[in-house]
């Protein structure tokens, strides 16, 4: 080897060996976890504001997944407060995008869209007919199935000291209980032991479907000893902590309370919120989970967004924080002897799905759940080859057993129709009246729970 050949390698591997630290550093600052010092350098790509139930764990995780989705090479969720937070990702170029999650209740981000303020409103209840009327103007039917959609299924728990002996409560003794109209657990069968009481504060969706539910459907009110918080993690915490506690909250915060089986005043079944009580509605105090998104809104993230939290990926995600997806899955489950015997022998050898189908309030129209959940369902009977589907149509009590049988049919035949629309034939469509109510007729809501479509099939 002649002595230029020998310099020019002696140049090669020292330069090499200077440029590897170099790369590795390199590589080790795009892999550093982002914090808060980078939401200042960071492009905000819109805005989330409203219900602590979803802004909590949900959101944010989604949000996550979606940055990866879009191409983030490395994302973390950053606390700015209490219940505000900011999701970051880095991407290939090192550029540094973020969404923002404010979670201080589901009246707030009604709010925030009043005052142009937020992309998309999280809300642990379904828009009150108020709000809609007051953003109208603004941004159209808030209502509509492209503004309102449905992004999870929850059940509102009761929730109390893991020592309370207390397993079921119906309604209205709960509703007694937060009124403060019954003070010791020994009134209602427990041992003798003072109440306390924990609830969500007023702007949580949480408490305006604890409300609706059981008190302003008992007729009471909340007692002014009830201690209200924001957080949903910080409610439950106490119940823990407290002897002789109560309090509501989201499924996804049960944690280490005991949770109780509640049942509807005057109806037979009493259940515990789980995946599938809650994914069918079935249980008295499931919710759907909702993000608004104007329709006139011209954001294109927060619109890919919008179609990402449908994806079975974003649905991976609600599954993740203990939440009830709205991917479709079966289950054998036990029924009240009091459902017609042709019913219960139909569903001998049969299982459920979790699709329950209703539809808006006093009418035929399918509700947006609905309107969506008619595409799963086609999905989902293709990826299974399953051929014997049974429609079965309930409804509310009106007086006259041959109109509830009529209308019950009718409801099951609607959604046959949309099946069919979509290749899919039912093997067996029939009603059967008003026998088998999961929910009181005496209210709107408990009538538009009985008002419904049981999908079946066979073993």
């Amino acid at each position: 080897m002649t002595s230029l050949a020998r310099i020019l390698v002696t140049a090669i591997l020292l330069s090499t060996l200077l440029v590897q630290p170099l790369i590795a550093k390199t590589t080790k600052n795009q892999s550093q976890t982002l914090s808060e010092s980078d939401i200042s350098r960071a492009t905000i790509l819109f805005e989330m504001k409203g219900s602590n139930t979803i802004g909590e764990s949900l959101a944010p995780g989604l949000v996550e997944e979606f940055l990866k989705a879009e191409g983030a090479t490395n994302t973390n969720i950053v606390v700015t407060h209490a219940v505000e937070k900011t999701v970051l990702g880095q991407f290939a170029d090192g550029s540094i995008k973020g969404v923002d999650i404010k979670a201080h209740g589901s009246s707030t981000g009604f709010k925030a869209l009043s005052a142009e303020d937020t992309d998309i409103a999280m809300s642990s209840r379904r828009i009150k007919e108020k709000e809609r009327g007051q953003l109208r103007a603004l941004y159209g039917d808030l209502k509509s199935v492209d503004s309102e959609l449905t992004i999870a299924v929850d059940g509102l728990a009761v929730i109390v000291h893991p020592q309370l002996v207390i397993n079921t409560l119906d309604t209205e003794t709960l509703a007694r209980i937060f009124a403060g109209e019954i003070r010791n657990w020994q009134e209602v069968g427990g041992i003798n032991q003072k109440i306390s009481l924990f609830a969500r504060d007023d702007n949580s969706g949480t408490f305006d479907t604890f409300k609706s539910l059981v008190l302003d459907h008992h007729q009471v009110k909340l007692s002014e000893y009830a201690k209200r918080y924001e957080s949903s993690s910080e409610l439950s915490d106490m119940v823990y902590k407290t002897p002789g506690a109560i309090g509501f909250i989201g499924l996804s915060y049960v944690n280490d309370t005991k949770l109780l089986a509640l049942s509807e005043t005057g109806v037979a079944l009493s259940f515990k919120p789980n995946l599938f009580t809650v994914s069918t509605e079935d249980y008295v105090l499931s919710r759907r989970l909702y993000m608004y998104y104007p329709s006139n809104n011209t954001n294109p993230y927060a619109r890919r967004f919008m179609q990402f939290v449908q994806q079975d990926q974003a649905q991976s995600v609600v599954e993740n924080t203990g939440l009830i997806s709205l991917k479709v899955n079966d289950a054998t489950i036990r029924f009240n002897r009091n459902y017609p015997p042709r019913y219960l022998n139909m569903i001998t050898d049969s299982k459920r799905l979790s699709i329950t189908f209703h539809f808006d309030e006093g009418t035929d129209e399918l509700d947006n759940k609905a309107k969506l959940d008619i595409q799963r369902l086609v999905k989902y009977v293709e990826q299974n080859q399953l051929e014997d589907l049974f429609l079965f149509g309930f409804t509310y009590e009106s007086g006259t057993e041959e109109t509830d049988k009529d209308d019950s049919k009718r409801l099951a035949r609607i959604i046959a129709r949309e099946l069919e629309k979509a290749g899919v034939k039912p093997f067996y469509v029939q009603g059967f009246g008003s026998k088998g109510a999961i929910a009181s007729n005496s209210t709107e809501n408990g009538r538009n729970k009985n008002r419904r479509v049981e999908v079946w099939v066979g073993r």
